[in-house]
């Protein structure tokens, strides 16, 4: 109790001297005393940083150096996010990664390794009808209840996971049918943790937009395809006009704002456009993701996939965009020189869909194991992020997979997808989930393999030599530590499949 109460107290020291930096910050009147100011805060919380003052080393780097990654905190602080905004993304991101970290290393040496975050799809429930929806073929009408996102989030907590990505169908379309709670009463409930929302953008309302104001830990990123035509022809009339309603109510509540781009073999010549990125810089938008089409859901079409130069050229983009603009853009396919291949599997993350299914990845529909089985069991998020079904996959990436451009157990390696759900008999979460493994779309993957391997892999080797390395950052160290960190973590891994 006492322990309890002490770190308790530590946290709420280190929130109020964080809070009072950030208000510093907010206040200065030019670049320069920003930037003065932002070492001033570094050097003063350097102390609490614990393991991860590597990171925070790096970051006191990036801001010598005024990368411009830089002004993006700037601008974030100074116009784009609120007061309440800036202190729960101080808490919850900071405060609760330095004291997770200690809980997260404990359960490490008992052989488990947390992943970073992970996906809940409450409902498949959508108030649009748009074509290529991954989540189209799950069974109509499921969905989990207020009361089982609870005990899912509170399982979360205690292995030290505090960042939630919620998705669907449209996670601001649920409502839970007994108690009538929706998403952000699910927020408000767990303000100790961070959540980021996949949203198509049409329900956030200025009654939404005041709450989410209020509440200050949900990040929606809106869903897009371009510009106008391109959202309005997957998306339907009027829905262009909506969200930009969105982010204009979005930015004046000082709502920390995203977006989430699909990218087809249609869009991504205007998604990889500095037109479309300075577009979204000019909306106060600040974060963003791209995801490569692929061909599962209503009515899979490989002809819609990016060609594998589409695709390169993407990560070309978005890797430029990093060096020169002020908004953070993740792209799940082609970074992964930067975290060490594929996150899926438990590795860094995972998805738990409307039924109870856990599943590898959020395109990946296959499972062994279920949330509500495993709770009959006496088991939970724990034991299906170490199910030899996940351990296989996360093995077979980090020992056979030599090219981090190609990472991707579904389109880049479609073979270790195929093994592993044969191995371990996992069943397809919905009707048609198995046409990714076989038949007509597996053996275009096959090809689609291949020429990707031969267009990244001189690209990959150059990264590994130091070809990419620059004065900011040098992805050639970034690549050989995580080398170093995946041969630990198939030790880790090599050691529970033991225990078990």
């Amino acid at each position: 109790m006492v322990g309890q109460l002490t770190t308790k107290l530590k946290k709420g020291l280190l929130q109020h001297q964080i809070n009072h930096y950030l208000d510093r910050l907010a206040s200065t009147q030019n670049k320069e005393e920003f930037y003065e100011e932002f070492d001033v805060m570094l050097r003063g919380l350097y102390k609490f940083a614990g393991p991860n003052k590597s990171a925070m080393e790096n970051v006191r780097e990036a801001f010598q150096r005024k990368h411009p990654m830089t002004d993006l905190a700037r601008l974030l602080l100074q116009e784009r996010i609120s007061k309440v905004t800036r202190e729960r993304l101080a808490k919850n991101f900071f405060c609760d990664w330095v004291t997770e970290a200690k809980k997260r290393e404990k359960l490490q040496e008992e052989g488990f390794k947390a992943p970073w975050f992970f996906v809940i799809s409450p409902s498949n429930a959508c108030n649009l009808n748009c074509y290529g929806c991954y989540a189209h073929e799950y069974e109509k009408g499921q969905g989990l209840s207020y009361t089982v996102l609870n005990k899912i989030l509170r399982e979360a907590k205690e292995l030290g996971i505090r960042f939630l990505t919620l998705s669907g169908g449209e996670p601001f379309y649920y409502r839970d049918k007994k108690t009538g709670k929706n998403l952000l009463d699910l927020a408000e409930e767990h303000n100790d943790m961070y959540f980021q929302v996949y949203t198509n953008g049409t329900l956030l309302d200025e009654k939404t937009v005041e709450r989410l104001a209020k509440l200050g830990n949900v990040a929606p990123a809106i869903s897009m395809e371009g510009f106008k035509k391109e959202t309005e022809e997957r998306r339907g009339k009027r829905v262009w006009e909506k969200i930009n309603k969105a982010r204009q109510d979005l930015h004046q509540a000082g709502v920390l704002q995203g977006f989430s781009v699909t990218v087809t073999r249609q869009n991504a010549d205007i998604v990889t456009s500095d037109e479309f990125i300075d577009s979204l810089i000019e909306k106060h938008v600040s974060f963003g993701w791209y995801f490569i089409y692929i061909p599962i859901g209503k009515k899979p079409a490989v002809e819609l996939m990016p060609t594998p130069e589409q695709r390169d050229k993407l990560r070309q983009k978005v890797w430029e965009w990093r060096s020169k603009k002020p908004i953070f853009v993740g792209d799940f396919w082609n970074d992964g020189p930067w975290v060490g291949g594929c996150i899926a599997g438990g590795r860094k993350y995972f998805h738990i869909n409307s039924k109870g299914d856990i599943e590898p990845c959020v395109f990946v529909h296959f499972a062994v194991d279920n949330i509500f089985s495993l709770w009959e069991k006496g088991k939970g998020l724990r034991e299906a992020i170490i199910s030899p079904f996940f351990l296989s996959i996360r093995r077979k990436q980090l020992e056979k997979n030599g090219n981090w451009l190609t990472p991707c157990t579904i389109i880049d390696k479609p073979e270790i997808l195929r093994e592993v759900v044969k191995e371990y008999n996992a069943y397809p979460t919905h009707k048609g989930a198995e046409t990714i493994i076989e038949g007509e779309i597996a053996r275009f993957l096959d090809d689609y393999a291949k020429r990707l391997e031969a267009i990244t892999r001189p690209e990959f080797e150059k990264m590994v030599s130091g070809e990419y390395d620059s004065p900011v950052v040098k992805l050639s160290e970034v690549i050989q530590n995580h080398r170093r960190k995946n041969k630990k973590e198939v030790e880790i891994q090599t050691r529970t499949t033991k225990i078990q």
